[in-house]
């Protein structure tokens, strides 16, 4: 798997709907909200995100935790969230400076934000070039 598809990270929905039949335990609902982070459905996406945002402000056991706020960050990537992703990730990183699956994602998140942020500022670029160009051209028009 390439470093820039944890984005792409995508669940069928078959395994939505199985996970959304099984009876309603922690272990379960971790599942069900990690299968919903991975949907196409950005509603979906939402759901999961509140589910671990829930778990993670109910839980003591550190390994859900972890698994839980890495799912929670990657939520939040997949929303353009990418700001609460990060910090997600730097939070996780503090406990575990050496975790090398929030390490990665964190640089995958960075390097999108980025890209998207010059692609945002070449889109403003390019429409503040197009209307100085129709202004010049109708006040050439004008002469």
């Amino acid at each position: 798997m390439e470093p820039e598809s944890i984005l792409d990270f995508r669940t069928e929905n078959e395994d939505i709907l199985a996970a959304r039949a099984r009876s309603v335990t922690r272990e379960n609902q971790i599942q069900l909200a990690i299968v919903l982070v991975g949907s196409e459905n950005p509603k979906e996406v939402e759901e999961g995100a509140a589910i671990l945002e829930e778990i993670v402000k109910d839980t003591i056991h550190s390994e859900d935790s972890r698994v839980c706020v890495h799912y929670l960050a990657l939520a939040h990537a997949r929303l353009q969230n990418y700001d609460k992703s990060v910090r997600l990730l730097d939070a996780l990183l503090r406990t575990e400076p050496s975790n090398m699956q929030a390490t990665e994602l964190r640089r995958v998140v960075e390097k999108k934000m980025k890209r998207e942020g010059l692609l945002g500022l070449g889109l403003l670029g390019g429409a503040a070039a197009l209307i100085g160009g129709i202004v010049i051209a109708s006040f050439a028009l004008k002469k």
